[in-house]
């Protein structure tokens, strides 16, 4: 699967080759990733719950059907493809730093070069900066001189996505900027240098320049990078005011999955005990900083026509709860019709604002990953949260499926 919408961007039309740690692949050569890639792209599916809707699409084959809100009755397609037939090797004794390492490591395993690049993009690196460049300055800023190595005897600039991978990679004292990623390309130097993150171990990679700038201007058209990074808030929150605080990552745990309902679904939870999730969903750690309805309508491209989510609302209601299969949360390629999906070799259509490309079609300079699941039953414990126009959050009921009700917050 392609990473590009459109591959007429890619320098001599080629496809991005990858070195995962030190093997050269050629995308052509990789299948995609069968976790995240559902069946045939002549089935296209949208998220009933959803309410950008509505497609049929698939349930959960675990979970038996009710009568929910727009529930669909259909079985998942079978992947179209299968594991690729050859896997870089992986030194068992390889520990990943963080999670941008867990999903590299697993993307390089399966010899995912989409997935690859679609991580990396979301993650936040490590460049080692010149010895004479402006203190404090970043790519793209007056004064900032980049850092080169020569590997194998062509340039590079080289990443590290944790101070132990850098540590991997040389003992010297090395000064370093944090960045993301997507903003460190779009100031890419030059072409004739080449890009290499993590080099020697299991979730290396490189890219040839050319192929990083074409990654650049597609992440430009689709608004990515383009913003200024985020200051960070030195007005700490009113002590009474509850807030969601992620946890840090724990790999023996699952990930918190969030999504936002339309205030017209809230009576199916809090009233007839509905226990199931469909659509649009997101890492709750990834919006963890968006604290009113105004910024998660603008992060999550909530203002579609006829949305029932209003940017001015007082209230906005989100569902957050422990993905414990990950394998029912996958990436949403695809389009706005499908034409769109196949060149994506996609397997969504949507209407507008739709990407297809695996992120939130937000408004703001959030870059957040999106996800998509079919009818899956909420685990015991799945929280409801209400947050208001004024920065405040509170749970106001906790999924109690022995029961199968919404306990209110209070209640016994």
């Amino acid at each position: 699967m392609s990473l590009f919408a459109d591959r007429s961007e890619l320098v001599d039309r080629a496809e991005p080759t990858v070195s995962f740690g030190s093997v050269d692949r050629a995308e052509a050569a990789v299948s995609p990733d069968p976790a995240t890639v559902p069946g045939p792209a002549s089935e296209p599916v949208q998220g009933p719950d959803d309410p950008r809707p509505p497609v049929a699409s698939p349930v959960d084959e675990a979970s038996p059907v009710d009568d929910g809100p727009g529930e669909a009755v259909r079985p998942a397609p079978e992947p179209a493809v299968s594991p690729p037939a050859v896997n870089p090797p992986v030194d068992p004794a390889f520990l990943p730093a963080n999670e941008v390492e867990e999903e590299l490591l697993d993307a390089a395993g399966a010899g995912s070069t989409d997935t690859f690049l679609s991580t990396l993009l979301l993650a936040r690196v490590l460049l080692p900066v010149a010895p004479d460049s402006a203190s404090g300055s970043r790519p793209g800023d007056p004064g900032f001189v980049w850092r080169t190595e020569k590997l194998d005897g062509e340039r590079y600039v080289v990443v590290h996505t944790s101070p132990e991978r850098l540590a991997d990679h040389t003992d010297a004292v090395v000064e370093t900027v944090e960045v993301r990623f997507v903003q460190l390309i779009r100031s890419w130097p030059d072409e004739q240098w080449s890009f290499a993150v993590n080099p020697g171990t299991p979730v290396g990679a490189k890219l040839p320049g050319e192929q990083i700038v074409a990654l650049a201007n597609w992440a430009a058209e689709m608004g990515l990078g383009d913003d200024a990074e985020p200051e960070a808030s030195t007005e700490p929150a009113p002590a009474e005011t509850p807030r969601y605080v992620p946890t840090a990552n724990d790999p023996t745990k699952p990930v918190v999955m969030q999504k936002a309902i339309a205030p017209s679904q809230l009576a199916y939870y809090l009233e007839r005990g509905y226990d199931r999730v469909s659509g649009f969903v997101h890492r709750a750690n990834e919006l963890a900083h968006l604290t009113t309805p105004a910024q998660l309508h603008d992060a999550l491209g909530l203002g579609y026509p006829d949305s029932p989510f209003a940017r001015d609302a007082e209230t906005i209601y989100v569902l957050r709860w422990p993905a414990y299969r990950p394998s029912l949360y996958r990436i949403p390629y695809g389009g706005q019709n499908e034409a769109a999906m196949r060149a994506m070799e996609g397997w969504v259509i949507e209407r507008a604002p739709f990407r297809g490309n695996g992120f939130a079609p937000g408004e703001s300079s959030d870059v957040v990953a999106e996800f998509k699941v079919d009818s899956a039953r909420l685990p015991h414990g799945t929280q409801l949260w209400r947050i208001g126009a004024d920065g405040t959050e509170r749970v106001i009921a906790i999924l109690d499926t022995d029961t199968l009700l919404w306990r209110q917050v209070g209640e016994p």
